[in-house]
């Protein structure tokens, strides 16, 4: 009875006594007195703290601070203002036997670090950079102090999120997850950082998330060093990024190495922070290279980058780069870059940079094959093969294409206007002899053709869409063609033609000046000889103002064809001083016009000896009407 007694009270004595010592207002005493030893400009609050025996249905003995804050006004580190909403301090029985620190690991549920300022090189000796504004603490003490009564044993620290902000810079907050510090070592001082986060997480990169890592280990030896790892997934590739830094020297060594990275992303990040055109877009292009740079942490942004083995690849076409010397970031400078091309589509570079075609002279633009030199980005230089051009023709609400197959020349790029010299041109189903020069914006919204071409002919389809099923023969050009917002606003050149045949009308050797400018096209003609077949549309409307006597088998020749012709368009339409030799003394002459509304006027006279007629030209495009004004004999 007497051992029961003393077991009773002897378990209420100890009970009583750890509840006393454990006390929350015994323990949140003993947290503000070790607080105020943190550091002599770190004000420490917080909401309560408790002892807590348990880890869900598992035993733990630990310390549990709830609504913790650390703040200083120190602009050396940048006025940090951190905020965790649950702290947890193990504690270690074992250790309290034999003498060690009970606390040998920080966990963390949720932290917030906030920067109030940039950060300021200062030194921490000198009172003018103390705030004056700062209570002092109620305990100060010596670095030396420090070091030797309050070192702890400390050798892990974890946070499940911890989210770093800018107050002055919100762009560039981070979060991480599963953050870890371990101490590898105290002497000398080895201390290793993990954390995994997302990728950018930012709206201007898109709701999908990649994982990356996070590796840092700091040395105190041989000299005070920094090396971080920054490694993971972005979208269909990865990366992996190394820096070195040397805290004595501020020297910054980076080494990065990204495989099929979506250059959307990259642009992305870089027009966020003004290193890049807003006008770029890199929609279905893939970027793979690797980079390094080495220099002064506070001279970043001047700082020379290498980069090699540059690739982008993808929809675009495929280019590669074996090496880019950057001079600076800001302002940029750069060597001459050599580019390697393969099959680029010209329409998705346009995209690219943000641009649109704006004529509809042009269908699909082609690819381009061969090599590029880079001086700036309003000077560049491409030479080699342009495949898969086309040009539209189209007639009476028909399109047909004429594809180039080929084409060989140079191109260039100098102040925002392009020129393309083209050397050999092999159009599908045609014939080309020449050369052909381009000039246009950097937009080509306005575009200058200039050609001298010995032999062309268009593939078969485009000749029977343009002459209504006929042919044209080999034709030779001299032209010198504008335009603008995709609309023609100058034309000029010499056609010469060997042969054409027109919905039955066949001419012959055929020589027309061009002058098309203020949106009227003026053509001076000289036909050797037109032959109109009896079925067609010609023959109906000539047949009535010519005579019988120039018709044989139905069929009317004439030769030595001369006039001019006008036209502001299809609804707007001219002849002047149109002649013909009928025959040995016949003669056709005729001038007249049609306006909007399709309306004819003009007139028509024959003569062929003694024989004079004239004819009055009436009604509309459609259904001519000829009214003879006189008959002579």
């Amino acid at each position: 009875m007497t051992i029961l007694l003393t077991g009773l009270i002897l378990a209420f004595l100890l009970g009583y006594t750890t509840k006393s010592l454990l006390s929350p207002a015994r323990l949140a005493a003993r947290i503000e007195k070790a607080a105020s030893h943190i550091h002599k400009d770190v004000k420490v609050s917080f909401g309560s703290a408790h002892v807590s025996l348990s880890n869900g249905i598992l035993p733990r003995f630990a310390v549990i601070i709830s609504n913790v804050r650390m703040e200083s006004s120190q602009t050396c580190w940048a006025a940090p203002v951190m905020e965790i909403d649950e702290l947890r301090l193990p504690l270690s029985f074992l250790n309290l036997i034999q003498g060690r620190a009970p606390v040998r690991v920080v966990e963390a549920n949720s932290v917030t670090l906030t920067l109030r300022d940039d950060f300021k090189d200062c030194d921490p000796t000198d009172p003018e950079q103390i705030p004056a504004s700062r209570p002092r603490p109620a305990v100060t003490l010596s670095p030396s102090e420090q070091s030797q009564k309050y070192r702890n044993d400390v050798r892990g620290i974890s946070v499940r999120t911890l989210k770093i902000t800018s107050a002055k810079h919100p762009q560039y907050s981070t979060e991480l997850m599963n953050f870890a510090v371990k101490v590898k070592s105290f002497e000398p001082k080895v201390i290793e950082v993990t954390a995994k986060t997302h990728l950018m997480k930012d709206s201007q990169v898109g709701d999908y998330l990649s994982h990356a890592n996070l590796y840092l280990q700091y040395k105190e030896s041989p000299e005070a060093a920094v090396q971080a790892h920054f490694f993971g997934n972005w979208r269909e590739g990865h990366y992996s990024v190394i820096a070195n830094y040397t805290l004595g020297d501020q020297l910054l060594a980076v080494e990065t190495d990204l495989k099929h990275i979506p250059l959307s992303q990259i642009l992305a990040i870089l027009q966020k922070y003004q290193l890049a055109s807003r006008d770029l877009n890199g929609r279905q292009v893939w970027m793979s290279s690797k980079a390094r740079m080495a220099g002064p942490v506070d001279e970043i942004r001047t700082l020379p980058l290498e980069i090699r083995d540059l690739r982008l690849e993808g929809d675009l076409g495929e280019m590669h780069v074996e090496k880019i010397n950057i001079g600076s970031l800001e302002p940029l400078k750069y060597e001459p870059i050599q580019v390697d091309v393969k099959k680029l589509d010209i329409e998705k570079l346009l995209v690219l940079l943000n641009r649109t075609k704006q004529t509809s002279i042009l269908g699909h633009l082609g690819s381009f094959t061969g090599s590029a030199e880079i001086v700036s980005d309003q000077k560049m230089r491409m030479s080699g093969e342009h495949a898969g051009l086309e040009f539209v023709f189209s007639n009476k609400g028909q399109r047909e294409l004429q594809v180039i197959e080929s084409m060989v020349g140079d191109i260039a790029l100098d102040q925002d206007q392009w020129s393309f010299q083209i050397k050999r041109v092999e159009p599908r189903g045609g014939v080309f002899v020449g050369d052909l020069s381009l000039r246009a914006d950097r937009d080509f919204k306005a575009v200058a053709v200039k050609t001298h071409i010995d032999e062309l002919q268009l593939a078969l389809p485009v000749q029977k869409l343009m002459t209504n099923g006929g042919e044209i023969g080999l034709m030779s050009l001299d032209g010198d063609l504008r335009f603008g917002e995709g609309k023609v606003q100058s034309l000029k050149g010499l056609l010469r033609l060997n042969s054409m045949n027109v919905e039955g009308v066949a001419l012959g050797k055929t020589r027309a000046s061009f002058d098309w400018s203020k949106g009227e096209v003026l053509l001076n003609a000289q036909v050797q000889s037109m032959k109109v077949s009896p079925n067609s549309p010609t023959a109906e409307v000539l047949r009535p103002v010519t005579l019988n006597s120039w018709w044989h088998d139905g069929v009317l020749n004439l030769s030595g064809l001369t006039g001019q012709l006008g036209a502001k368009s299809a609804k707007d339409f001219s002849w002047k001083g149109f002649q013909a030799q009928a025959s040995k003394t016949g003669k056709l002459s005729t001038e007249g016009s049609w306006n909007e509304e399709a309306r004819l006027k003009g007139h028509v006279q024959v003569k062929d000896g003694k024989i004079q007629r004239r004819w009055q030209i009436q009604g509309t495009r459609e259904l001519p009407q000829f009214v003879e004004e006189k008959a002579r004999r």
